[in-house]
């Protein structure tokens, strides 16, 4: 009865680590699954957000571009127009356009380089030769 009681010891044992590393491999791969959905989730929720924000921008230039709308068909806008940029008047009206006077151009002095007839032109060599061995 001991060998048997031994034997038995002996099968549990592997029994048990094989479950054990079924279980172990299995919780594994949940963990990993799980940080790769949540991974996900926080991507496509950063999105989401960023598509709310450009959404909400959209949604006010077209706010804005409706009260233009409605602002360019009055008769305030034709005449604001018509008055500043076209330079129209009505009747009775007299316009007057001021010109710019252009500014008379300054002309400054420039300085006459006078050379020293007596000296000769030097050559290049004679500078560098100057420059290397001043007297």
């Amino acid at each position: 009865m001991t060998s048997a009681t031994k034997k038995r010891k002996q099968i549990d044992l592997p029994i048990a680590q094989f479950i054990a590393i079924i279980v172990l491999s299995i919780s594994i791969f949940l963990i990993i699954d799980f940080g790769r959905r949540a991974a996900t989730g926080y991507r496509v929720r950063r999105e989401e957000e960023k598509l709310y924000a450009q959404l909400e921008a959209a949604q006010q230039t077209q706010q804005d571009l409706l009260a233009k709308r409605d602002y360019v068909k009055t008769d305030n806008y034709i005449e604001e127009v018509a008055r500043n940029e076209l330079k129209w008047s009505r009747g009775g009206e007299t316009i007057v356009v001021i010109m710019a006077t252009p500014q008379a151009p300054t002309f400054s002095p420039t300085p006459i380089k006078t050379t020293l007839p007596n000296q000769p032109a030097e050559t290049p060599l004679q500078a560098w030769w100057a420059l290397f061995f001043p007297d």
